[in-house]
């Protein structure tokens, strides 16, 4: 393969070129027979090592501010593969390098506890590969190469760690969705390629600009749906609870943290920069999609006492927050509301970044757990905090920072997205029923907020407090070096964030800038008072360590503190007496009981002859809308239309020529009418 620079620095080209042979010296290595060495830690490693040089590729893309332009695979003379990494490519390439780079090194120790089988070693490499490739596509085919290969080897990740048969029907459902959200982008694309004349994402701008608009609508659709899909934006979030828990931890954290960012990235590249301002009914529409997928997305979360699969839907919540950020912007955009909608984009591009950050940390976390619990269920782990104080403490952070608690990172870009929303609500450019939105907005953002430190409270409480609830969690030690080295830099990096919030905000200003219009930073610094300034979280910080240091020197330390055994009526306390994840959000469920629609069946069975209960079964489920009111219908849908196709197949072969000749004649008959 060779790589030529055409455009950028010949650094950048070189560190380009070093990240692409690193990453296919990871996928040789994982497919290496097995010798002293283990070829999927050596992978690993080199997937590691390319993520870091993803990283600063990113930063060095973003500092400088020029986009670095090159080619692959040369034929006859023409390049198969073009990639233009601008400032928005770079931030995106920032996120995968540190999600990147941490995952792999956990997934060193992780798999050497077998808690992942050697087959889909060599898909690892191929997904980060694809997912670098994916924030650099400047042309249709490289996308949607990247986009398959992509969807292909992070669905052989799921599928191929632990087969079974649940395993195997998440990998069909993400693989189904992700096949029709391509067609999707394949129908919209196609458009602009036919108006611009080339494939070339630099001639679709200007081919937007001559579309009708209702073709301009159309596409807009188009695009939504395929990356809405891709991102796990509510309604079409159905595969992503089913497949990220399944897969293994360090692999979840790189989908939940970075692929589904690749939908976020779709709808800002495609939705916000190539298409430019549209009608006000597009911001709406993602507004509305970030409302319900934040405050649905953490409800169903809060009903789940499998500790991955509430992250997942947590990945929903904060997708949905994203994409409120981005519905205001593109709102505020097409009013020519400029320094509004860099505002709120650089709200959602920052809080991209903060997600990847302390969703991964989550994941990894969780999967520290089930390496040394064997189980994701809360209701049989507790009292982890003493056992795994590494793993505990980077979940502590993690969850702080997911549940926007300040000084950390999830405060700040919440904090902005609150500005941005504020803002508009405000802003004369904008018509009254998009202000009236906006307002609404915040409202759900704010109980979505809320419910969010609910679910972590609970999450935290019934993995790492009180006393264990299984012989598991008993006997659960800490994990492994590579595993808890992984875990704390996101933990730090969660807090480093959080306090370098103005600066770092400041930069993602940059970048927004360039993609709402010229002159927009200066305006945006100036709305919201100097988004560097207006949040200065080191003062905070410096604050609260100074009230937790006396706090400790006065309340602590001096005290004398007796420790003596829980008084409980004279019974000796058993893990019995706690609340299990289902008891703690009975009163949540109960309350949002018209949305969730709980249902309990409680079976007691008495001893004979007796009125005394001997045992009593309890089970509660909630329902989700969505899957029984669009999904299960248009499942039984397509199986009715199977059926009804199959009784064309009767394997005469007579019958399937007549069929050929009367499909010939009947196109002959349209071709002639």
């Amino acid at each position: 393969m060779s790589i030529a620079s055409a455009l950028g620095g010949a650094a950048d080209a070189s560190l380009l070129a070093a990240v692409a042979v690193l990453l296919v010296l990871s996928t040789v290595a994982a497919i290496a027979p097995r010798s002293r060495a283990n070829p999927q830690a050596l992978s690993l490693s080199l997937s590691a090592l390319a993520c870091v040089g993803i990283f600063g590729l990113g930063v060095s893309v973003i500092a400088s501010g020029t986009p670095l332009l090159a080619s692959a695979g040369d034929v006859l003379g023409f390049a198969l593969i073009h990639v233009r990494y601008d400032p928005l490519g770079g931030l995106f390439l920032v996120v995968l390098g540190v999600a990147g780079a941490a995952s792999s090194v956990f997934g060193i120790g992780y798999t050497a506890h077998g808690a992942s089988g050697d087959r889909t070693a060599a898909a690892y490499p191929v997904f980060i590969a694809s997912l670098a490739l994916v924030f650099g596509a400047d042309d249709v085919f490289a996308f949607l190469f990247a986009w398959e290969i992509m969807a292909l080897s992070s669905a052989i990740l799921v599928v191929g760690s632990r087969p079974s048969a649940d395993v195997a029907r998440a990998g069909y459902l993400y693989l189904a969705l992700t096949h029709l959200a391509t067609a999707a982008l394949i129908i919209a694309f196609a458009i602009l390629a036919a108006t611009a004349g080339s494939t070339s994402f630099g001639a679709f701008g200007q081919a937007a600009a001559r579309l009708p608009p209702g073709a301009r609508d159309i596409v807009f659709l188009l695009l939504l749906l395929g990356f809405g899909t891709k991102a796990g934006a509510i309604p079409l979030h159905v595969w992503l609870p089913r497949a990220h828990p399944v897969a293994p931890s360090h692999v979840s954290a790189l989908m939940s943290g970075v692929m589904i960012k690749a939908g976020v990235y779709g709808i800002v590249r495609f939705g916000l920069d190539l298409l430019g301002p549209g009608p006000e009914w597009w911001g709406l529409l993602v507004l509305a999609i970030g409302v319900a997928s934040a405050v649905l997305g953490v409800l169903y979360a809060l009903m789940e006492h499998d500790l991955k699969r509430l992250l997942a839907f947590h990945s929903i919540e904060n997708i949905g927050i994203i994409l409120i950020g981005v519905g205001v912007a593109i709102l505020a955009l097409g009013d020519g509301a400029t320094a509004l909608a860099a505002v709120a984009l650089t709200a959602a591009l920052f809080h991209t970044l903060n997600h990847a950050l302390f969703k991964s940390v989550l994941f990894l976390a969780a999967g520290s757990i089930q390496s040394a619990v064997g189980s994701r269920d809360l209701n049989v782990l507790g009292g982890l905090a003493r056992a795994m104080p590494v793993t505990a403490l980077a979940f502590g952070i993690g969850a702080a920072a997911i549940s926007g608690l300040p000084p950390l990172n999830g405060f700040a870009s919440e904090w902005l997205t609150f500005q941005g929303l504020i803002g508009a609500g405000g802003d004369p450019a904008l018509s009254l029923v998009a202000r009236s939105a906006v307002l609404l907005t915040v409202a759900g953002l704010a109980l979505t907020a809320a419910l969010a430190v609910a679910c972590f409270v609970k999450a935290t409480g019934m993995s790492f407090l009180a006393l264990p609830r299984s012989p598991g969690a008993a006997g659960a030690r800490e994990t492994g070096r590579t595993m808890g080295a992984a875990m704390a830099s996101l933990a730090i990096a969660c807090i480093g964030v959080g306090i370098a919030a103005g600066p770092v905000s400041s930069v993602i200003l940059e970048v927004a800038g360039e993609l709402v219009g010229s002159g927009s930073h200066a305006a945006a610094t100036g709305a919201v008072g100097g988004i560097g300034a207006v949040y200065a979280a080191a003062p905070l910080t410096v604050l609260l360590v100074a009230i937790a240091g006396v706090t400790w020197l006065v309340g602590v330390r001096r005290r004398q503190t007796r420790r003596t055994a829980t008084w409980t009526c004279g019974i000796v306390p058993e893990p019995a007496f706690e609340y299990t994840a289902t008891s703690y959000a009975k009163l949540i469920r109960l309350y949002f009981g018209p949305v969730l629609r709980p249902v309990r069946e409680i079976s007691v069975e008495f001893h004979p002859g007796t009125p005394f209960a001997r045992t009593v079964r309890y089970r509660g489920e909630v329902s989700h809308l969505i899957d029984e009111r669009l999904y299960r219908p248009l499942h039984r849908a397509a199986i009715d239309a199977a059926q009804l196709v199959r009784r064309l197949q009767s394997g005469s072969l007579q019958l399937y020529l007549a069929y050929a000749v009367t499909a010939l004649i009947a196109l002959l008959l349209l071709a002639h009418a």
